[in-house]
């Protein structure tokens, strides 16, 4: 799934249909942009050098790709944030330590929650660009028979409809705040 789709969805869980705050859907959408970071930083790396050298051509390239996602120097990085592992043990430690006790509005539970639904999403999401789901205790991948992208595996279809879903989710939103503005208060019982 495209990293602002982790964002949005796990804001409008959180904030909305879980309604634990704003602070936690902001963390919770911080948390779900998470495991995309080395591959940004790759992208940067990579692309800003190879277009500087060859053009625009250099963008499509194979080697390119594996390097930002996978054999460079971000990509184990991103293979690790990627795995279930290291946010499964992290979420363990909140609860073992009693973090909750201290984090008010459980915006470090909600972080990691947003990491591993994008864990979870992208697990269920990636074909042939798959990440060991349980790295470092296992290299273990699986191929889900749906990509989020490519049209082979109905990636239209699923750009399609998460991308409905995010404009009814917006549009549902935005009645319900309209329609909250338009509701005359109640007179105070006496």
């Amino acid at each position: 799934m495209e990293t602002y789709s982790h964002a949005f969805f796990t804001w409008a869980v959180s904030k909305h249909g879980v309604k634990a705050g704003r602070a936690a859907g902001i963390a919770a959408a911080a948390g779900a942009v998470f495991p995309d970071l080395p591959s940004f930083a790759g992208t940067a790396y990579y692309v800003g050098t190879a277009y500087l050298r060859e053009g625009w051509d250099s963008m499509h390239s194979e080697e390119l790709l594996e390097a930002i996602y996978f054999s460079g120097p971000f990509g184990g990085t991103g293979s690790v944030l990627h795995s279930a592992v290291p946010v499964v043990a992290l979420v363990v430690l909140y609860r073992v330590l009693r973090l909750g006790r201290s984090d008010r509005h459980r915006v470090l539970l909600w972080f990691l929650l947003g990491w591993l639904g994008h864990t979870v999403v992208d697990f269920l999401t990636h074909v042939d660009d798959t990440r060991p789901l349980f790295w470092p205790v296992s290299d273990w991948k699986w191929s889900s028979p749906i990509s989020y992208y490519n049209p082979l595996y109905y990636g239209r279809e699923f750009f399609a409809v998460s991308h409905g879903l995010m404009l009814l989710t917006i549009a549902w939103l935005l009645l319900k705040r309209i329609s909250g503005r338009h509701k005359k208060p109640e007179p105070p019982v006496e």
